[in-house]
């Protein structure tokens, strides 16, 4: 994994000084700072937007993709999904926190083209998690008075004027031609824009293939292939490590125990990496306590959405808990953005489609060997030759999504939207679900939107269907 080093009290002092969850009491408050400097808003808008992906990861996004199951009775799992108001909060309260990095001391191009870059990621998760959303009118409350922003439709969220693409058409325009300018306060990249620029580049394709189904996104994605400036290895991932020393910690190794034991291996991930023989097995998860200090230790899951008469079938101690890295060392994982790896899989999957030219296989194969070596793991070498992995003409699409599944884990939501788009890998619906035998595709409008912008969210509830758990979004219809 890429690691780059992040000064703790730095982002403690960005975490007392810059915007908080409420934002009207710093505007009022005489012993807070006046202004922030571009650097530190946006150290914080990096670290809270990549913290809170893994987290949603951890707390939610494995659970839907069956990566986990839980055995506590976590509602997501059995497809009670609630608002998740929490994240809707945070991801509102960045984008204002990144035009107040717009408009800083300190701030210039490259702040602003790299503060494009982390608006149209945190567009594609609001969109992607509740359809749609306030987005041009969002934030307007301090600027304009507006605190009743019109909901935007998801297809404008990404195709329109100042939606997702074209923001980031305009930050790779931007980071081509500023490459003397100066950031401080980037700790993902280190002030490298060329790094910024192909981060740019490959989120693109990633939401070109989320969109192309409802339109033909061959050329722009044929162009980006032909332009070359997307991520070149492991070095260019798009992550935030994790540091031994607090409070820049993996959330799981200070928590307590019941909120690590609580999460287990799901049998349909169980499936394919048995399946697969594939030994990212000993990295996700650990060998079931009944097998541990045995000459044959076994990995095994249970089904998601259990209820509790359900689960007495099981004895837990054959249910294998996550790896060590998510629990025993404070700094084992990274909080990711986007991989190589994803990428290099996404192209595979245009070009098995026949959106880009190029053989489907290299950008597959290129894809495996980088989320194996981000793992500290090689491929071996009859892996890529087992009848379920190869490309053969048969089923190659399944492969390579299933594959880019697997390279999703614990990047927040991103697998359950893949799964929502293409169907693939194929899940059974959790057991004992609370959503009518239903798979859910978004979670509820949040109650504060119910009482503060009632007759907005009432209209964008009756344009998608209904603000359920099962009413989908543009991109999915």
């Amino acid at each position: 994994m890429k690691k780059i080093l992040i000064y703790t009290p730095l982002l403690s002092l960005v975490l007392a000084v810059s915007c908080t969850k409420d934002f009207d009491k710093i505007n009022s408050n005489p012993n807070a700072p006046e202004t922030v400097s571009a650097q530190f808003l946006l150290s914080n808008v990096i670290w809270e937007a990549a913290d809170g992906n893994a987290r949603q990861g951890w707390l939610a996004g494995n659970m839907l993709a069956q990566h986990t199951s839980n055995i506590e009775f976590q509602p997501v799992d059995r497809y009670d999904m609630g608002t998740n108001v929490d994240y809707w909060n945070t991801l509102y309260r960045l984008l204002n926190d990144i035009q107040s990095m717009d408009e800083a001391e300190g701030s210039n191009d490259a702040y602003r083209a790299i503060g494009k870059v982390l608006k149209a990621w945190i567009g594609s998760q609001l969109t992607d998690l509740w359809a749609d959303v306030p987005w041009t009118q969002a934030i307007q409350g301090q600027s304009a008075g507006n605190f009743t922003p019109e909901y935007d439709t998801q297809q404008m969220i990404y195709t329109g004027s100042g939606g997702i693409l074209e923001l980031l058409d305009e930050a790779v325009a931007t980071l081509s031609n500023t490459s003397n300018q100066s950031v401080q306060g980037d700790i993902m990249f280190g002030g490298d824009l060329s790094a910024w620029l192909r981060f740019a580049n490959s989120l693109k394709v990633r939401y070109l293939l989320r969109i192309s189904d409802k339109q033909d996104v061959s050329g722009e994605l044929q162009a980006l292939v032909n332009l070359g400036n997307l991520m070149t290895s492991n070095a260019d991932n798009a992550v935030v490590p994790y540091l031994s020393s607090s409070p820049n910690q993996w959330f799981i190794f200070n928590e307590r125990i019941g909120r690590y034991t609580d999460l287990r291996m799901s049998t349909t991930i169980d499936s394919v990496l048995e399946r697969y023989n594939d030994p990212r097995i000993g990295v996700y998860f650990k060998p079931t306590a009944n097998s541990a200090n045995t000459a044959n230790p076994v990995y095994d899951g249970i089904p998601n959405g259990l209820s509790r008469a359900s689960q007495n079938a099981y004895d837990l101690g054959d249910v294998s808990l996550l790896g060590s890295v998510f629990r025993d060392v404070p700094n084992g994982i990274d909080a990711q953005f986007m991989l190589y790896g994803e990428l290099q899989l996404a192209l595979a999957e245009a070009a098995s489609r026949g959106l880009i030219g190029g053989a489907a296989a290299t950008y597959y194969q290129e894809g495996i060997t980088a989320m194996f070596n981000y793992y500290g793991e090689e491929v071996p070498g009859t892996y890529l030759l087992q009848p379920e992995v190869a490309l053969s003409g048969v089923n190659d699409l399944e492969k390579i999504l299933t594959q880019k599944w697997l390279a999703l884990f614990n990047n927040g939501h991103e697998a359950w939207f893949n799964i929502r788009r293409m169907g693939i890998p194929s899940l059974q619906v959790a057991a004992d679900n609370l959503n009518g035998d239903q798979y859910p595709v978004r979670y509820r409008y949040p109650q504060t939107e119910q009482a503060a912008n009632n007759a907005h969210r009432l209209e964008a509830a009756g344009r998608i269907g209904g603000d359920t758990y099962n009413s989908p979004g543009w991109w999915e219809q």
